[in-house]
């Protein structure tokens, strides 16, 4: 868990686009694709980091529920804890897996492995450069 509090706002990639979900937002499900996600802790909640944060993060799912907000992905993990050389090899490789894929299922699968290391990296320099 990266996460266990009230917020104020919650941004997500989903396979419809990007989502943002306020107070009273309606009951949804939705796919969550990987990316980024930003939130805004409410004011007293347990993450004591002021203003917005992130949360990198691969596929999911998203859940909406009587004001609550749950989010299941595989992976989660903070900007300052992506290691960015590493971060760089996995693009690499997925890029490579995109040239070598030899079925539909195989390119999504390189695909998505692109998108979280692209995610990941774009994380970690932003964090960096605050």
């Amino acid at each position: 868990m990266v996460y266990n509090g009230y917020a104020e706002f919650v941004s997500l990639p989903t396979t419809e686009g990007s989502v943002g979900i306020l107070a009273n937002h309606a009951n949804v499900i939705m796919a969550i694709v990987p990316g980024i996600i930003e939130y805004d802790p409410a004011e007293g909640s347990e993450d004591d980091q002021p203003g917005r944060q992130t949360i990198v993060v691969s596929d999911g799912l998203l859940k909406v529920e009587g004001g609550e907000v749950i989010i299941l992905v595989d992976t989660a993990e903070r900007p300052e804890d992506v290691d960015e050389a590493r971060a760089k090899r996995a693009e690499e490789r997925a890029r490579e897996a995109m040239k070598r894929a030899n079925s539909n299922r195989d390119m999504e699968l390189a695909a998505a492995e692109l998108s979280r290391a692209v995610s990941r990296i774009k994380a970690s320099r932003k964090k960096h450069s605050l």
